[in-house]
C-alpha cells in the first residue's frame, strides 16, 4: 500500500473513531438521563404509597418503558463498542502500515 493511500486511510479511520466515540458519548448521556428518570419515578411511587393508585400504576408503567429503553441503549453501546474495537485494530493496523512505508522511503540500500 503506498504511503499517500495509507495516510487517508489513517485519516478516514481517525474520524471514524471519533464519531464512533462521539456516539457513545450520546448514549451515556442519555442512559444518564434516563436513570435520573426512573429514580425518580421511584421516589415518586414510594411518595404515594397507594400501589392501587391509577397515579402509581400509571408511574410504573411509564418506569418500565424507560427501563426497556435504557436496555436498548445498552444494547446499542455494545454495537458500538464492538465496531470501536474493529475500527481501532483496523487503525493500529494502518498505523503499522503507514510506519513501514516511512522506513522503507527513507532506507537506502548501499551495496
Amino acid at each position: 500500500m503506498g504511503f499517500l493511500l495509507a495516510f487517508s486511510r489513517k485519516m478516514y479511520l481517525t474520524a471514524y473513531v471519533n464519531h464512533l466515540q462521539g456516539k457513545l458519548n450520546d448514549i451515556q448521556t442519555q442512559k444518564l438521563s434516563l436513570l435520573e428518570n426512573i429514580s425518580e419515578m421511584a421516589t415518586q411511587i414510594s411518595d404515594i404509597g397507594n400501589s392501587d393508585s391509577p397515579a402509581v400504576k400509571q408511574l410504573e408503567a411509564r418506569k418500565i418503558e424507560l427501563e426497556n429503553l435504557d436496555k436498548q441503549l445498552d444494547i446499542k453501546m455494545q454495537k458500538i463498542q464492538t465496531q470501536l474495537q474493529a475500527a481501532n485494530t483496523e487503525l493500529q493496523s494502518s498505523d503499522q502500515m503507514l510506519q513501514q512505508n516511512i522506513q522503507r522511503s527513507f532506507t537506502y540500500n548501499v551495496g
